[in-house]
C-alpha cells in the first residue's frame, strides 16, 4: 500500500510541476524577448525579498536593448514596457485596448472594492466621468480654508518639538489624516496628537488578515482569478465607514448643513445623479450612486490619499534636510510669495514655482507606486507586429524609468532643476508619470499635489529641518508592498529658523 501511496504522490508532485512551469514558454512562443522563468518564482526569486522597484530595474537596464520584454511573476507572464511610445499608446493613444488593471472582476460583495481604482470596462468609465468634476481647480478652491486649519494645526504640533529628533512620517501622516478626514467627513480627529483616533487606528484593522485570507493573497500571485476571492477590506473598517459615512449624511440632510467638501459633492452626486457640470460624454450603462458605492469612493480617497501625500512628504523632507542650499532657497520663495499676499492663500501657493519643482522632483525620485499595471482587454498588435492578446498583464516600471540615466541623467541626485520652466520642456513625455496617465490618471492628483505642497510649506516656512546622526545617507526600500516605503524609518531634526 505504501509504495502505491508514494507513487501517487510523486506522479501529482510531477504533473503539478509540469503544470506550474507549462506557462514559461509563453513570450517565447511569441518571438518576444523575455526573462526565463524557473520554479516556482517565476523570472526573480526575489520579488517578495527585495523592494519590487528595485528588482523590476535591474531586469529593465538587463533588457535594455528591447522596447519591451516579458517576465514571469510567480507564474503569471507579464509583458514590461520600457519605450515610453509604446507606454503612450497604452495608456492613451489605443487606451480602448488596455482601459482596464485587472483580469478579474472584483464582486459586488465585496462593498469596499466598488471603487474608481478597481472598477473596469463600462462601469469604470460611468463613475469616472460622474466624480471628474469632484476634483476641478474650483472645487479644490473651495475646500482650501480646510486644507489651511489643518496645516495650522501641523505647524502647532510642531512648535513644542523644536530641538527634537522626529519620525516625520508620523506628522505627515497625521495631517494628511486631518486633511482628508476634513474633506470627506467634516470630522477635525487631530490625529496628529491623537494617533489612536478611530481614524488613524483604522490602519491596523486595514493591515490585519485572517489565516485563508493570506493564504488566498498568497495564491492569487499564481493564479489571478483567486483574486475574486480575495476580500482586501477587513469588515470591521467596511462597517465603520458605511456607517460613519451614513450618519454624516443622514445629519447633514437632516440639519440643511453645506460645507465646501468632498462628501457634499458626494451627497449630491447620490441626490441628482450629476454635479451639474460633468463631462458631456455618452454613459451605455446607467450607474447607481448609493451608499455602498459613495462609501468606496470615500475608502480609496481616504487610504490612498493618506499613505500616497504623506509618504512624498517625509521624502520631501528628507532630501531638503541633506541638501541645506535646495532648502533655504525654497524657504525665501515661501516668505516672499507670502508676503506679496499677505496670507497662506490657494493663489500663494500656485504661485510658488520652486516648491513646484521640489516636490516634482520628490516624485521623479521616489515615485509613490513603483510600477504601473494595465491589462489587454481586446487584441492589439504592437508596432513591431508583436501581439498581445485579451487578458495580457503590463507592466510600465514607474521606478526604473524615472531613474534611468537615458532621461534623467545622474538620477540618483536630487536636483530640481530638472523641472524648470527652462528644462520641463526637454523631459521626454511619458517618463514622468508619478499620477500615471491617459483616461485613467490619478483623478485626485490636484488634491494630492495641493496637500503635499501645504505640508511642506509649513514645515520649512517655520522651521528648519537637518539630518542627525541617525539620519542615513542612502536608503534601503521596503522589501514588500505596493507603495515606496523606507525599510527603517529615518529621523531628521527640527531646529529653529534662521
Amino acid at each position: 500500500m505504501l509504495p502505491i501511496v508514494i507513487s501517487l504522490l510523486i506522479v501529482t508532485i510531477y504533473f503539478f510541476y509540469k503544470y506550474w512551469v507549462s506557462i514559461y514558454d509563453r513570450w517565447e512562443k511569441n518571438g518576444i524577448p523575455s526573462i526565463p522563468g524557473k520554479f516556482p518564482y517565476g523570472s526573480s526569486p526575489e520579488m517578495d525579498k527585495r523592494f519590487p522597484g528595485q528588482v523590476v530595474q535591474e531586469m529593465y537596464h538587463k533588457m535594455s536593448e528591447h522596447p519591451y520584454f516579458g517576465i514571469y511573476l510567480v507564474r503569471v507572464p507579464w509583458l514590461v514596457v520600457r519605450d515610453p511610445e509604446i507606454i503612450r499608446l497604452v495608456m492613451t493613444k489605443e487606451f480602448n485596448h488596455f482601459r482596464d488593471r485587472f483580469i478579474h472582476k472584483f464582486p459586488e460583495s465585496d462593498k469596499m472594492s466598488q471603487h474608481l481604482f478597481n472598477l473596469s470596462g463600462e462601469r469604470w468609465r460611468a463613475l469616472r466621468v460622474k466624480l471628474t468634476p469632484t476634483f476641478t481647480s474650483g472645487k479644490l478652491k473651495g475646500m482650501f480654508p480646510l486644507f489651511k486649519s489643518c496645516a495650522e494645526s501641523l505647524e502647532n504640533s510642531l512648535k513644542s518639538k523644536v530641538g527634537s529628533e522626529l519620525d516625520m512620517k508620523q506628522f505627515c501622516g497625521g495631517y494628511t489624516t486631518d486633511t482628508i478626514s476634513s474633506c470627506a467627513f467634516g470630522l477635525e480627529p487631530k490625529t496628529i496628537d491623537n494617533p489612536d483616533h478611530d481614524i488613524r487606528t483604522l490602519f491596523k484593522f486595514y493591515a490585519k488578515s485572517d489565516y485563508l485570507n493570506k493564504l488566498l493573497i498568497a495564491a492569487a500571485k499564481a493564479f489571478p482569478t483567486l483574486e475574486s476571492f480575495v476580500r482586501r477590506v477587513p469588515i470591521e473598517i467596511e462597517d465603520f465607514l458605511i456607517k460613519l459615512v451614513s450618519d454624516t449624511i443622514e445629519q447633514r440632510e437632516k440639519n440643511d448643513i453645506k460645507r465646501n467638501d468632498f462628501m457634499e459633492l458626494l451627497i449630491q452626486l447620490k441626490n441628482k445623479g450629476t454635479l451639474g457640470d460633468g463631462l458631456k460624454e455618452e454613459i451605455t450603462q446607467p450607474f447607481e450612486i448609493n451608499i455602498d458605492i459613495l462609501t468606496a469612493q470615500v475608502f480609496v480617497f481616504l487610504f490612498a490619499g493618506m499613505e500616497t501625500s504623506s509618504s512624498v512628504q517625509n521624502w520631501c523632507l528628507y532630501e531638503l534636510a541633506l541638501q541645506q542650499d535646495i532648502q533655504q532657497r525654497l524657504r525665501e520663495e515661501i516668505d516672499r510669495v507670502l508676503e506679496k499676499h499677505g496670507e497662506v492663500s490657494y493663489q500663494a501657493i500656485q504661485e510658488m514655482e520652486y516648491l513646484h519643482m521640489v516636490i516634482s522632483e520628490t516624485m521623479r525620485k521616489y515615485p509613490t507606486i513603483p510600477s504601473l499595471r494595465r491589462v489587454c482587454t481586446t487584441p492589439f498588435s504592437l508596432p513591431s507586429g508583436d501581439r498581445i492578446e485579451t487578458g495580457d498583464n503590463i507592466l510600465i516600471p514607474v521606478f526604473a524609468i524615472q531613474r534611468d540615466p537615458q532621461y534623467y541623467p545622474d538620477p540618483e541626485k536630487f536636483d530640481p532643476e530638472r523641472f524648470s520652466p527652462e528644462n520641463i520642456g526637454s523631459i521626454k513625455p511619458y517618463t514622468y508619470l508619478p499620477f500615471g496617465e491617459g483616461p485613467r490618471i490619478c483623478i485626485g492628483n490636484r488634491f494630492g499635489l495641493m496637500q503635499t505642497k501645504m505640508g511642506v510649506m509649513t514645515v520649512i516656512r517655520n522651521f528648519k529641518v537637518i539630518p542627525c546622526d541617525d539620519t542615513p545617507t542612502t536608503i534601503e526600500f521596503l522589501p514588500v508592498g505596493e507603495i515606496t516605503f523606507p525599510k527603517k524609518h529615518f529621523p531628521i531634526k527640527l531646529v529653529a529658523k534662521d
